[in-house]
Parts: structure tokens; sequence; C-alpha cells
């Protein structure tokens, strides 16, 4: 059995276990462990878990070696917690068994694997010493945690105890947890002061790909060539391609592809699947398609990366023929595939493919997924299908956080705030804690309802959950305690805040426009460019409505001008409605009139409904009249647009006309919705 397990033959091994089994000869504790070794190397835990029963009946499952290889069995196979308890079974733990336990939480990414130090900890009580096996796990664990502190102590504890000196595996476990826990210079210092292998340079550029410094990447990646003269592999080469798309430098990655074949290094399915990633995201998706059929052997990952670059580009029905193409092929979708088609459409607002791959996931198992279910549920919420988002929603076994925040943004989009605050209970009580974007909508919905006693309740659980340099939530709470009618609320929080974001000075500019304050908008303005905060097209249209109503056409100009020669902000129409609102209010009806001509715009009605409001109140009847006849040039128009024209028809005389023109408004299918209003006082 042995010499079957060293030359790999594993079935053998197993076959043989078998057969002493039956003959019930010589079923010891050696059999069982490399019974158990085979499973663990085939992967198969059913029948690990058969011999970890016969174990039991032997009662050897306490033993050192089988006991070892039982938490290797189900470390390796993620079922950690299984691991843990065979452990804590093991009458004398030696440091096999201690390493083994530690070598399986490496691969583990919750809090759970904080327990590895703590074991490490009881290994060195019971004067056992860690040897380098067991210090590469716990610097795995470490960079897994980006536990920096306790990574650079057993750094420490290696060169005190003289392990791992110059030994290859160790250093680029030590690159890597530290390339993980963001301290590249510790890393670049190692790569200095050793041979610095391959390997070690592609964990710093692994790391750095990972946390999305791609920049930084490509010019260690330049480094390692130039200076240090190491030659890259496909890896490293994997690793820069991924820069490279995240940064879309095709012609990078083009030269790196030309390195390739002029090479003569065949493109491996990492390597080609890094290539179609950065084609596609550089929108050269024919050339991806075609590395993709001249791939030989495709899997999952490859398919998945060609339909997201199809997505990218827009092209939805490439898309899902290829994943038609893929199951014909008999490779199996796996989450990732659906979760990003159903990501892809909802942002597309494409509500019959969404409900497609809503059918394809049910058909194929995929619903009780939590990420995809999570998905479908997002994709409903964003195409306003109020009622399927409440079904899925419903039907969800096990909801989290992203679960509740779906349902609250559907239910806000659909201006059911009201919902939104049941939710917000109801989560509470299933034990959910809420994060930032939830708190978020509660606000909002409590300030649509003009709440000010649940605003102030959210702010006090701000605090007690310790939140309050939360930004987000500061900065919606700004704006709800505006809308509520306590600008004082709103002005206290914002200078309160430590830190201050483009959005906190946008809501606290808004909350003094809406209460009418308009020259502290513009101090406020003033200030914000004094901080070197650079203004957005949020901010540009809180101050020119602010300019508006305050009458400052002086001013308004320069800000509207200033918008494109010192911020490079392009303006939108909302920003040219204020300057016909600013013109039309001081009374500038024909240079507002002139400027709306020489706009580009397809539709102009918004502005030319603007300036006809100021020609009836100024008078100005000859270029109401104007202005009437080009809107109703362009079609029909809304109940509110045809009652000032009728307006303006009365005020020249014009009584037959604006007869006709409110009877045709009466007799179509628009109506004119009444405004309501809340507000609760405290």
């Amino acid at each position: 059995m042995v010499d079957y397990f060293r030359a790999g033959y594993l079935e053998e091994v197993i076959l043989l276990y078998r057969r002493l089994k039956l003959l019930q000869f010589c079923l010891n504790e050696k059999a069982i462990t490399f019974g158990l070794k085979s499973c663990t190397q085939l992967r198969n835990l059913f029948l690990g878990k058969g011999l970890h029963v016969d174990s039991l009946k032997l009662g050897l499952s306490g033993d050192k070696f089988v006991g070892s290889s039982l938490v290797g069995l189900y470390s390796k196979l993620g079922k950690i917690d299984d691991s843990q308890r065979v452990f804590e079974e093991i009458f004398e733990k030696d440091i096999v068994a201690y390493t083994s336990m530690i070598s399986g939480y490496s691969d583990v990414v919750d809090s759970s694997a904080w327990n590895a130090f703590e074991i490490a900890s009881e290994m060195i009580r019971n004067n056992l010493e860690v040897n380098r096996v067991t210090l590469v796990s716990l610097l795995q664990v470490a960079g897994n945690l980006e536990a920096f502190r306790l990574g650079k102590s057993m750094h420490s504890y290696a060169i005190r105890r003289g392990i791992g000196v110059s030994d290859e595996v160790l250093e680029t476990s030590l690159v890597d947890m530290y390339a993980r826990c963001g301290a590249y210079q510790l890393a670049y210092a190692l790569l200095n002061n050793s041979k610095g292998t391959v390997a070690s340079w592609n964990a710093v550029l692994s790391g750095l790909t990972r946390t999305q410094k791609s920049r930084d990447a490509i010019q260690y990646f330049s480094v390692m060539l130039h200076h240090h003269k190491v030659t890259p592999d496909s890896v490293t080469f994997a690793n820069v391609l991924s820069a490279c798309a995240e940064l879309c430098y095709c012609g990078y990655a083009a030269s790196i592809h030309a390195y390739l074949i002029r090479r003569t290094i065949a493109l491996d399915l990492v390597l080609a699947t890094a290539l179609i990633e950065v084609y596609s995201k550089c929108k050269r998706v024919v050339r991806s398609r075609h590395l993709f059929d001249q791939l030989t052997v495709k899997d999952a990952v490859s398919y998945n990366v060609m339909i997201h670059g199809y997505l990218q580009n827009g092209l939805a029905d490439e898309a899902t023929t290829l994943l038609n193409h893929m199951m014909k092929e008999c490779i199996a979708p796996n989450s990732a595939t659906v979760v990003c088609l159903l990501a892809a459409f909802a942002d597309q607002r494409d509500l019959v493919r969404g409900r497609w791959i809503h059918g394809f996931a049910i058909r194929h198992g995929f619903s009780s997924d939590v990420d995809i279910a999570n998905q479908i549920l997002h994709m409903y919420s964003i195409c306003r299908e109020i009622v399927a988002t409440k079904i899925v929603f419903d039907s969800l076994e096990k909801k989290t956080l992203f679960s509740w925040t779906a349902m609250m943004k559907g239910y806000l989009s659909f201006g059911c705030a009201d919902e939104v605050v049941r939710l917000c209970q109801l989560m509470q009580q299933d034990g959910e804690k809420p994060d930032s974007v939830t708190l978020m909508y509660a606000v909002q919905a409590v300030s649509e309802l003009g709440h000010l006693k649940g605003v102030k309740e959210i702010q006090c659980f701000v605090y007690h959950a310790s939140m309050e340099k939360d930004t987000i939530t500061a900065n919606s709470l700004i704006t709800a305690y505006a809308k509520c009618g306590r600008l004082d609320l709103s002005e206290a929080l914002f200078f309160s805040m430590e830190h201050k974001n483009l959005d906190s000075w946008n809501a606290v500019i808004s909350a003094y426009g809406m209460h009418g304050f308009y020259l502290k908008v513009l101090e406020m303005f003033q200030q914000m460019e004094e901080e070197k905060i650079k203004p957005d097209e949020l901010t540009f249209t809180s101050v020119l409505s602010a300019c508006s109503h305050a009458g400052l056409v002086k001013e308004g100009w320069c800000i509207f001008q200033s918008m494109i020669s010192l911020y490079s902000v392009h303006p939108q129409e909302e920003h040219y409605g204020c300057i016909v609102d600013l013109l039309g209010r001081a009374g500038q009806l024909e240079e507002g009139y002139k400027f709306i001509k020489l706009l580009s715009l397809t539709d102009k009605s918004s502005m030319y409904c603007a300036l006809l409001s100021a020609c009836r109140t100024y008078g100005n009847t000859l270029l109401g009249h104007i202005i009437s006849k080009e809107l109703l040039e362009h079609g029909p128009q809304d109940p509110g647009t045809c009652a000032l024209i009728s307006e303006v028809y009365v005020q020249e005389g014009q009584w037959n006309e604006s007869a006709n023109l409110r009877a045709s408004a009466n007799g179509s299918d628009s109506k004119k919705l009444p405004g309501s209003s809340l507000m609760e006082s405290v």
C-alpha cells in the first residue's frame, strides 16, 4: 500500500484498502492513514468519510497519524469545521497534526482563519517548534487576513530561529504576505536583498493587480525585466495583462502578445483568457473572439470572459448565443456566468433578456444560489418591476444585506417610502445589520414621508453603531433634515463632519437653495473652491439655480462660463435651463430666446416653457406667441405646457385658440397630476 501511494497509484491504494477491509485483515492505522491520504489527493470526500467511519469503529480516530490525515482530508476539501473537530479529538498532537490544521486555515478567507494563530500559540506552549512548513501556512493566513503586524512578527520569528534562510518557498510566502497587506516597499526590499525568483515577483504583481494598483504593477514588471533580469513566466504575463485590462492599455497588451508570438511561447488557457479580457475591454471584441476561437480547450472561465466582453461592448445577442453554444459543448456555466449576464442586463434595463436568464437559472438549478438570487432581485428592481422584485424577495430562504438593500431600492424607485420603513423594521428583527447604503435608502424614505422623528432616530442609530464618520450616511442625513424643514440640523451636521467629500458639499449647497438662502449657496460654493474641491454637474445645477432665484445675472453667467474653462465640466440640459430661467426672471427675454436658439439640443421644450412663463409674467405677448408656436410645432404637449400656452393666448385676446387648445388637452389621455406634500414637525 505504501509503495502504491509513493508511486502515485492512488486508485490501487483504495482498491487494496477495500480488499483488506473485506478480508478483515491487517486493517490498522497505517492502512487507514494511506487510504485517507489517497482520498485527499483524489479529492474524494465520500470515500474519505467512509474511512473516517472505519477509524471510529476501530478506535483509531484519535491516533496522531490517522487524525492528521483526517485533518488534511477535511481541510483540503473545504470542510474546515469538520477538520477542527477531528483535530480536537487527537490524543497526542504532534507537529504534523498542528501543521495540517494550520495549513487548512490558509485556504479560508473568512474571520475563522484567525484560529490558525491560536493553534500556533498552543503548539508553542506544548514545546513544539514551528517549522518552515508551518510558517509558510501562517504567512498565507496573515496575507489572506491582511494581518500585517502578525505577518511581520512571523518574519521576525523566522529570522531569530534561522528558519528558511535562502529558502525559495519561504521567501515567496513572505513577499506574498507583504504584498497582500499592501506593504509593497517591504516586499520589494525582500526582492532586492535576495535572489528574487520569478515566483516572488509574481506574488508582488498579483497583489498589485488584485488591489487595482495596475500602473504600479506595470512599473514593477519593467523593473523586474530590465533591472533584475528575471525571465517572466506565463503567470507573470497573465498578471501584467490583467493590469493592462484594468487600464485599457491595448498597445502594451498587444506588445506582450507580439513578444509571446516572437518567442514562440504557446498561449495556455490562462494567458489566452487574459488576452481575451484585455482586448474586450479595449473594444477589440473581434480580436477577442478570434483568440477565443483558436483555443483548443475552453473552460467555464474563458467562456465567462468572452461573454462578459460581448456584454461590455453592448453585444447582448452574441453573449446569449455564446451561452447557448457553451451549453451545447457540455461546459456547464457556473454562477459567475449567470451573475455576469444578469448584471449586464440590469445595467441595460433589458427586462426581456433578464427574464430569460431568470428562467435559465431556474431550469439549470441556479435559483437557490444566494448571489444569483440577489442579482435577479437587483435586475427586477433596476427594471422597475416591483411585483416581480417582491416575489423574488419573498421566495429567498436566506436574505442577505444585499437582498434587503435591493428590495428597498426597488420600493424607493416606485415611491413606496412607507414600505422601505417597514422593511427596515423587518431587517432589524431578522438580525441583519445595515450598512451605509441601506441607511441611505432608509433616510431617503423617512425624509420623503416628512418623518423628522425617523431621521433623528436613524442619526442616533448611526452614533450608537459608531458610523458617524461614514460620509454616505451623513450626506443623506443633511439632505433629509433640509427636506423636513430643519436647515439648522443640516448645517450643524455638515460643519461637524471630520471628512467632507464632494457629495457633502453638494448636499449642504442644495439644502441652502431648498430653503431660499441663495447668497449662502454662493458663499459655500466660494468656500468649496478655496478648499480645492472640484465641483461637478450637480454642484453647478444648485449654484446656477440659486443665481436665478436671487436675480444674480452677472454672477450666474460667470459661473456658467467657468464650467468648461476652469473645471472641464460640460453643461447639460439642466444647466442650460438654469441660464434660461436666470435670464427670464431678470426680464432679459430676448437674450434668453437667442440663447435657446444657439443650442444644438434636440429637445428644448422645458427651456421654452421656462421662457414662456417669463413672457407671461412680463407681458411680452409677441415673444410669447412665437415661443407658443414653436412648442406646438413640435407635436402634442403635456397638460402643464398646454395650460401655459393657453394663458398666453388669453393675454393676447385669442379666446378661441385658448378654448381649442384646452379642449384638445382635455381630450387627450394625459392628465395633470396634483402635487402633494407631507411634513412632520418635532
